[in-house]
């Protein structure tokens, strides 16, 4: 009696196995990650437009200017270790005196984002993305 209820439940995970490897196999998928722009051994998505590069904070205009499908690349500075992040778009990168944080990603929506530096509170410029017209 025992060596069937044994079989059963082994019969039984097999089956959940199954299904699931199943599943696994019909999921879609994405065709590139976008969790993260700019991480380490990313590379940017492919632009249509121009390529947009920016220092923030900037001296003069802490405005970034871009079309949909311009590339932007934006380098961001802090005095003590933070977090460059444009919140709306879930970016976010890790900035240190001696390294700046290097933001890049494909503009493909209007509007106008805040960069921003996470601990310290701060916004430090704001990317604004144009419709092309």
């Amino acid at each position: 009696m025992r060596a069937m209820a044994g079989r059963r439940i082994l019969l039984f995970v097999a089956m959940l196995l199954l299904i699931a490897l199943i599943a696994e196999s019909i999921a879609p998928r994405d065709e590139a990650p976008r969790a993260v722009k700019g991480a380490p051994g990313a590379t940017p998505p492919p632009a249509t437009g121009d390529v947009v590069e920016a220092r923030l904070p900037a001296s003069k205009s802490r405005d970034v200017r871009a079309r949909v499908g311009d590339l932007v690349q934006i380098e961001v500075r802090s005095r003590a270790q933070d977090v460059a992040q444009i919140v709306s778009l879930g970016i976010a990168e890790p900035v240190d005196p001696e390294l700046p944080a290097q933001i890049v990603f494909d503009a493909d929506r209007p509007g106008r984002f805040s960069v921003t530096l996470r601990d310290a509170a701060r916004r430090v410029g704001v990317v604004e993305v144009v419709a092309e017209g």
